[in-house]
């Protein structure tokens, strides 16, 4: 009591807080410190506004712990942003039971994390709270699976209450259903009449690239178009079949399925099925599988000009350009002269079409071979064809580790399909981990479908496979997944996953202190650009003998904006003569920074000239 008393009591002569935010400052810390309760937010508020929020976060719990909701949803939030996902979910269930905004982070937070039922759990009890956000969103996930009537009901509660998503949302799905019933009705009148084209064509708006949100958002419609397609399938339609599949595929665990689907259609003579099954097999890696169902495409539809194609890039990517030209040459483009004069492109690619984006990718990869044959560093190199045979003869008498190193020659000659039939013969980490970065980088894989390679060798610590890993899931829009890979690899002292971490959390969370800690560690692994990041953050909070060394590395590495804020941070220091060495390296960069960033220049740092 003693403490609190002292707190109080007022100087005679108090500067104006609006006038001296350093007293202001002093006067909440002295009043937290005492244990008013009040204070603890309103400190808390101060030092997260000034991005100091390792100091605030104590402040924060304190806060909460008073009851604060709003104290614990920033908590969460910090947390969350962080990364650190378990400590996010304590602080939101702290007050969830309560408040709505708790109910409603909590419920996101578990819906990110996969569980569905703890989400709708959570929306609805905060929309018992009187959450908006949580009536909206939780009527999202019911309509997510297909219980249109109470979802349509509560996005009326919501937009009624004023919430515009909940408006917009509902329209959308009255739309969608409404566009349900045309399909619905035109199959009816095709199956009537048994006609197996007409039913396709009652479907063909079903895969309009602008509904692939729709599927994204509404799972429940993707069974609604398989249902569809099954219908038009059993009226006889082969491309119903391979079309059905497709909306299978998006099941992992259905995967047989769907592939038993598409050789059906090819074997009821359906051209276009043997395209898929190769585009199917390459994203599965499955190389030779690919090119055979590829060539039958070619094959069975008299010139598949997306099947020449992929033909065309799976061989320059084993480097057997002559194969290649030919290929790209057997689509009917030679070249960029050449384009203007293509015709006659079909639904499902056949023939020839007007010259358009999508041919362009031919003529960049004829450009492609004339670059790779100009560059001896891309072609398979000599060395390693003459250790072949001593390899290839090791590893018909060895063991895994003479299999690994011989694919691993293989590799680098671009022999990838039998590379890959070593690599799987190994079947160690190591090798495993290699097959899947030479699919994925190289052989056009999808990472997804490659990440499996990569998880041994990541379970044993390998700091590189948990950093492919979280670029994978990072690429696929994944942050969650991303983030919980990274922090992995990063634990395990992988610079650019401590780079990720750190420019996530400052540009993403505002959280430059968190940044900081990961830009250091991302440093010590040699890498400039964090270690300059460091730096500029130490400058800016004035700790400018730490800033020092890390922003040499910086200049040492050529950074441009490097030497403007060494020179910062030696002012600082009270070294002014070497300081102005130093602006006077960064003037004579900063021309160069202009013709860069343009007009954002002055965001990276100001003008030293």
């Amino acid at each position: 009591m003693a403490d609190r008393t002292a707190a109080d009591q007022e100087p005679a002569e108090e500067p104006d807080p609006a006038l001296d935010p350093a007293a202001e400052a002093a006067r909440l810390r002295a009043a937290a410190a005492a244990g008013q309760p009040d204070a603890y937010r309103a400190y808390a508020e101060l030092l997260t506004d000034e991005g100091r929020l390792d100091e605030a976060l104590p402040w924060w719990a304190r806060a909460a712990d008073t009851g604060d909701a709003d104290a614990s949803r920033t908590l969460a939030i910090c947390h969350k942003d962080r990364g650190e996902f378990a400590e996010a979910e304590r602080w939101y269930r702290t007050a969830a039971d309560r408040d709505g905004g708790c109910a409603f982070g909590l419920a996101r937070l578990l819906h990110e994390a996969g569980d569905t039922a703890g989400a709708e759990r959570w929306y609805e009890h905060g929309a018992a709270l009187g959450s908006v956000e949580c009536t909206t969103n939780g009527a999202v996930l019911l309509a997510a699976r297909g219980e249109w009537g109470t979802a349509l009901e509560r996005l009326a509660e919501a937009s009624a209450q004023g919430d515009d998503i909940a408006t917009r949302t509902r329209g959308a799905i009255q739309h969608m259903l409404s566009d349900l019933d045309g399909w619905r009705e035109a199959l009816a009148r095709a199956e009537a009449e048994g006609d197996p084209e007409e039913a396709y064509e009652a479907l063909r708006d079903l895969l309009d690239p602008d509904r692939r949100a729709m599927f994204a958002r509404y799972p429940r419609m993707v069974a609604e178009a398989e249902a569809l397609y099954a219908r038009a399938a059993a009226v006889g339609s082969a491309k119903a079949l391979v079309d059905q599949a497709l909306f299978i595929a998006r099941d992992d665990s259905r995967w047989d399925e769907a592939r038993a689907l598409v050789e059906r259609a090819h074997e009821r003579g359906y051209d276009g099925a043997a395209y898929v099954l190769g585009v199917w097999a390459e994203e599965n890696g499955e190389l030779r599988t690919a090119e055979e169902w590829y060539r039958t495409a070619d094959e069975a539809d008299g010139g598949h000009i997306w099947a020449c194609f992929n033909l065309g890039v799976l061989c320059v990517r084993q480097r057997r350009l002559d194969e290649a030209e030919r290929w790209l040459g057997a689509t009917g483009i030679d070249g960029v002269e050449g384009a203007d004069g293509v015709d006659g492109l079909d639904a499902e690619g056949r023939g020839r079409g007007p010259f358009d984006e999508s041919e362009e990718r031919i003529v960049r990869a004829l450009e492609d071979i004339a670059a790779i044959r100009a560059d001896p560093e891309r072609m398979p190199p000599a060395e390693w064809e003459e250790r072949l045979p001593g390899l290839r003869a090791r590893a018909e008498e060895g063991g895994p580790d003479a299999w690994c190193a011989y694919a691993d020659a293989l590799d680098r000659l671009y022999r990838l399909p039998e590379a890959a039939e070593w690599y799987r013969r190994a079947g160690t980490p190591r090798a495993l981990l290699a097959l899947g970065r030479m699919l994925y980088e190289v052989g056009g894989a999808t990472g997804l479908r490659m990440v499996p390679y990569y998880e041994p060798a990541a379970a044993e610590g390998d700091a590189g496979a948990a950093y492919d890993i979280g670029r994978i899931h990072d690429e696929a829009g994944d942050r969650r997944t991303a983030q919980i890979w990274f922090r992995r690899a990063a634990d395990l002292g992988h610079g650019r996953a401590a780079w990720w971490l750190g420019w996530t959390s400052e540009e993403r969370g505002g959280d430059p202190q968190h940044a900081e800690r990961w830009y250091v560690r991302a440093a010590r692994s040699g890498l400039v650009p964090p270690a300059f990041l460091a730096g500029r953050s130490m400058v800016r909070r004035g700790a400018y003998g730490e800033a020092e060394p890390l922003l040499r590395v910086a200049c040492e590495g050529e950074h441009e904006e490097a030497p403007y804020w060494l020179a910062q941070a030696l002012r600082g220091l009270g070294r002014v003569e070497e300081a102005e060495r130093w602006l006077r390296v960064a003037a004579e960069a900063y021309p160069e920074l202009l013709r860069q960033y343009g007009n954002m220049a002055g965001l990276a740092m100001p003008d030293p000239r």
